[in-house]
């Protein structure tokens, strides 16, 4: 499904729905609270076997940066069958999720989203894998197993991923993203008021 919020199109998700609450930017017209997302500034995944949560901050169209997030949790209790076959192969529980933090640099745009979806203990389509790759060729993951069916926004010309929206509970249950085309384009930043 692809929607518009001004020039920034919605695009996905890509997931289950196993329950998990629906955490999202809020719909237009954007408030001075939740502007419109014009660039993605950093990302955080808690990520295991599978994606736990997902953070990061964004910029308006006037430079101000706003967070959202975490969405998801923090390595829940692990399906019984995973955790079975852990202690049968390996001796021990796999560790909970591990934090990853990307920074991007000034004028960076995330220009590729990769990721998978597939089956973890009882559950047949969560996000087991994130990627994200900037214009500058930085590469961010993937995180989480990997094992399902891939899914992959490119994104083209002077376009850049802008924010995402989740459904998740214990894990990320689905993922989408923001796109905005026009991602190259600095944000201006708002005028400070004449002081008197």
């Amino acid at each position: 499904m692809v929607s518009l919020i001004s020039t920034v199109a919605k695009i996905g998700p890509w997931g289950g729905n196993y329950g998990g609450a629906d955490h999202d930017l809020p719909p237009p017209p954007a408030t001075a609270a939740a502007p419109t997302p014009h660039s993605l500034r950093s990302v955080s995944i808690r990520a295991g076997k599978v994606l736990d949560s997902i953070a990061f901050t964004y910029a308006d169209a006037g430079g101000a940066v706003h967070a959202a997030g975490p969405w998801g949790g923090d390595g829940g209790k692990l399906p019984e069958e995973v955790a079975a076959a852990a202690l049968r192969d390996v001796g021990k529980l796999p560790p909970r999720g591990t934090v990853n933090e990307l920074a991007l640099e000034d004028g960076e745009r995330v220009t590729e989203v990769h990721g998978t979806v597939g089956p973890y203990g009882d559950r047949d389509s969560l996000v087991t894998s994130l990627k994200l790759v900037t214009d500058r060729g930085r590469a961010f993951g993937p995180f989480g197993y990997g094992a399902g069916t891939p899914f992959s926004v490119p994104v083209l010309g002077h376009g850049g991923v802008a924010a995402f929206f989740v459904r998740a509970g214990d894990f990320v249950e689905a993922v989408g993203v923001y796109v905005n085309p026009n991602a190259a384009a600095t944000p201006t930043p708002t005028p400070k008021p004449a002081e008197n």
